[in-house]
């Protein structure tokens, strides 16, 4: 997908973006942007006028569908519920995607770190499968609990 877009004179990481500015039904975005090169790529992204074909957005579209499974869409309500106890599991679910697509451990250690200390003690002693059969993603929500705890703690 990334050659695609290269061809193109751009990144899959700016037609993401582009195709998130592009849809009518969100009206703002947050990007995190860690470093001037990143910061400098966005803003390129925002003023360049290339529109996305069709064919960019199926594809995008396609890769979303592929990687769905790979993280949290934050509707922690469903797992919680599955629990029968209010548990952070989106907020739990963020902090490891802090550290794995963002590679920012301090962020997502300090995130973690302020996460009620009864959620973190918990990680370590609810039983999810519950909460995994109420997931819309199926994912394997107690070993990422389980992860969590043991990168973060």
């Amino acid at each position: 997908m990334a050659g695609r877009f290269m061809q193109k004179g751009f990144t899959d990481h700016q037609a993401k973006l582009m195709a998130v500015w592009e849809d009518k039904r969100i009206a703002s975005i947050c990007s995190q942007m860690p470093n001037l090169t990143i910061m400098a790529t966005n803003a390129a992204a925002a003023v360049d006028q290339t529109r996305l074909s069709q064919s960019d957005r199926t594809l995008l579209a396609q890769y979303a569908k592929e990687t769905c499974s790979d993280y949290c869409a934050g509707c922690g309500r469903l797992c919680s519920e599955g629990l029968g106890i209010n548990v952070p599991i989106n907020d739990v679910m963020r902090c490891l995607m802090y550290a794995r697509s963002y590679q920012d451990l301090t962020l997502a250690r300090a995130t973690f770190e302020a996460l009620p200390a009864q959620t973190r003690t918990l990680l370590a002693q609810l039983d999810f499968n519950e909460a995994e059969r109420t997931c819309p993603r199926n994912l394997p929500i107690g070993r990422m609990m389980k992860e969590a705890k043991d990168l973060l703690a």
